[in-house]
């Protein structure tokens, strides 16, 4: 019997902006491998892919690729016609990818039609992209069925079953997947066990992707805190880590491929994940490991505090074992917000962790800060007040935009301050739209904050320079390419 062919697709994005700030689409990837290891044959097509030569080239009406620093960078972008929605908003509007051409070529080379067709989709205000490669997927095999899975899936149900192009739209959660696949193409998988917790999880199916400088990894899933602008309790109630040995046979791999470059994705890498993250990091310390670690998705700034490893036993196993791009979860300096957000770290903490920090060799140009810009019931000089503390610390200010996410404990609120539909059109999610602005809070006042945050980087960064110019030349180029990262990437 021949064995089932599916088809996984990382869909084009349309966004006003969009950084490939160490993005890959991991949770298709570790469905790919648990599909082979259950008796289905995958195929993969990234719309996202940037490096290979003939997408580094130039197209009629696309802007081509740039490289970045850290393997991060710009991926190529075709403007197209802004949404309804969106009025007159003052931004040109893209889809971010591969030209159409490269699309037919990758899908020309897979060697026969496929028996199904897995989309994934990340944010509820991409379904535009999603939907544009689902009727480019429909005229290459007409007759397939297409399935959508993904955070928008999840959050957006209803909306994606009625505006993707889907046949069938997935927002259980991963461990029924098994059920779905048997019923679809009557067999028995050989691997349901290891569907039930990602702790079980074989590692992403690399292969399947074009050579990247920099690889990303997923200790486990699941946070402890309940931040009320956040989702991911929602969509990971239970927090499922995975063995140390598998992550850093992950981290072996990438090595034997010449990367140099890992970024972590989880929510709680020093919460949910450190024990078995501790254990991978001895390891690369104890062995010689040359590698650089980076931290996207932000580090929890109370676990850094923490003396449960011993007196700065944290930061010293991530200084020892190559953190290099460290970013902190802060959100604001107001302490009423701290508190009725989540808890999550208060002023105090935020400036003990980062001396710790600059204690154990971090530089101004290598610690960055995350402040929400936007939420419902915030001041435009809450923002300001939270950047000036944060500069003042030497430490980056980034700001994060807010986004309403559906089934947040911030949601309803979100829903009443905005003028917006927000329930029925997920465009408004785009926190570069700023659906939640107000009398109080303007789309002007946030544009003044992100300007400001920026003034206050290159100043940092000016400063830091030029108190550094006795150093010796080896540790400037060490503090070079994060420079250039911050200048070269836009707050998205």
């Amino acid at each position: 019997m021949r064995r089932p062919l599916v088809v996984l697709v990382n869909p084009w994005v349309t966004d006003f902006a969009l950084y490939d700030l160490w993005s890959k689409p991991l949770g298709l990837l570790f469905l790919a491998s648990l599909l082979r290891e259950s008796g289905i044959d995958v195929a993969f097509i990234d719309c996202l892919e940037r490096l290979k030569p003939d997408v580094v080239n130039s197209y009629d009406g696309f802007v081509p690729s740039k490289e970045g620093f850290y393997g991060t960078g710009k991926f190529p972008k075709k403007v197209i016609e802004t949404p309804e929605a969106y009025g007159d908003f003052p931004r040109r509007y893209f889809r971010y990818g591969i030209p159409d051409e490269i699309f037919l070529k990758r899908a020309s080379q897979i060697p026969r039609v496929p028996d199904l067709i897995w989309v994934s989709c990340v944010m509820t205000y991409w379904y535009p992209g999603v939907r544009m490669t689902v009727e480019k997927l429909r005229e290459l095999w007409p007759g397939v069925p297409v399935w959508l899975g993904g955070i928008y899936a999840r959050l957006c149900p209803d909306h994606a079953s009625a505006n993707s192009g889907a046949d069938f739209v997935f927002c259980s959660s991963p461990e029924d997947i098994p059920d779905f696949l048997e019923a679809k193409f009557d067999i028995a998988l050989k691997n349901r066990e290891l569907w039930k917790a990602f702790s079980g999880y074989p590692p992403p199916a690399w292969d399947l992707l074009p050579a990247s400088p920099y690889r990303v990894l997923l200790v486990g899933v699941g946070c402890p805190y309940r931040c009320t602008y956040c989702a991911s309790s929602n969509l990971y109630p239970v927090h499922s880590v995975r063995p140390p040995e598998v992550v850093l046979n992950e981290i072996y791999d990438g090595l034997e491929q010449g990367i140099g470059d890992f970024a972590f994705y989880d929510d709680a890498l020093l919460m949910t994940s450190w024990e078995s993250l501790k254990e991978v990091l001895r390891r690369v310390i104890d062995e010689g490991i040359k590698v650089r670690f980076h931290t996207p998705n932000a580090l929890h700034v109370r676990a850094l505090i923490s003396d449960r490893d011993g007196r700065d036993g944290v930061v010293r196993l991530l200084r020892d074992a190559g953190f290099t791009t460290i970013r902190l979860g802060f959100e604001t300096s107001r302490f009423r917000h701290q508190r009725d957000w989540g808890g999550k770290t208060y002023s105090d903490e935020f400036k003990v962790a980062v001396k710790r920090l600059f204690d154990h060799g971090w530089t101004t140009g290598e610690i960055g800060a995350y402040i929400l810009c936007g939420v419902p019931g915030q001041t435009p000089d809450e923002v300001k007040a939270s950047i000036d503390f944060v500069g003042e610390l030497g430490v980056l200010p980034f700001i994060s935009e807010y986004s309403p996410v559906p089934g947040t404990p911030m949601w309803q609120v979100a829903c009443e301050t905005s003028s917006f539909n927000i329930r029925e059109e997920p465009l408004y999610h785009n926190n570069s739209f700023f659906a939640c602005r107000s009398d109080y809070f303007t789309y002007e006042d946030m544009i003044f904050l992100k300007n400001y945050a920026r003034k206050v980087r290159r100043e940092l960064v000016s400063t830091f320079r030029a108190s550094s110019s006795e150093r010796t030349a080896s540790s400037v180029a060490e503090f070079r390419p994060f420079e250039l990262l911050i200048r070269s990437r836009r707050d998205v």
